[in-house]
């Protein structure tokens, strides 16, 4: 296994979030982040795609396993450098029903989560941008006047 395809929820604060913290960690694997609902998404694995926002984090690795939910989350840290250790962890039996659970609750409640921690997506913000009016220029007029050489002077 070379790479990680994450399938996210590109409108959702946290999922953004998510990817952003992602993006920026050490990784071991290759990791590509495509909007869950995107076309390209849609041809790439199209027994995955269904129209609507995405209810869960999917993971697919170049090999062909597809990993949902807490596994998904489990396998997002496995590729990471610094977070290895901890994902052999969660993935442990004692563990994994608790990653899953956690996963769950704040999947459920991503909306709400991302309220609280006052995290928007790029897409949010662009919506949010269009709908307010462009303000017109506050700077004062330029005068000119003119000089005695006969140019203007501002």
């Amino acid at each position: 296994m070379r790479q990680l395809f994450i399938l996210y929820d590109e409108r959702c604060g946290l999922c953004s979030w998510a990817r952003r913290w992602l993006a920026r960690q050490p990784a071991f694997l290759e990791l590509s982040f495509l909007p869950a609902g995107s076309a390209l998404t849609a041809r790439l694995f199209p027994g995955l795609g269904r129209s609507g926002p995405p209810e869960e984090l999917v993971v697919v690795s170049d090999d062909g396993g597809v990993y949902r939910n807490g596994a998904a989350w489990v396998m997002c840290l496995y590729a990471l450098q610094e977070y290895r250790e901890w994902s052999l962890r969660l993935a442990t039996p004692a563990l994994f029903p608790l990653a899953r659970q956690a996963f769950a609750l704040v999947s459920r409640q991503r909306g709400r989560v991302s309220r609280w921690l006052n995290l928007a997506s790029e897409a949010e913000i662009a919506d949010t941008l269009r709908h307010v009016p462009e303000p017109p220029c506050a700077l004062p007029p330029v005068v000119l006047e003119p000089v005695a050489n006969g140019q203007a002077d501002v």
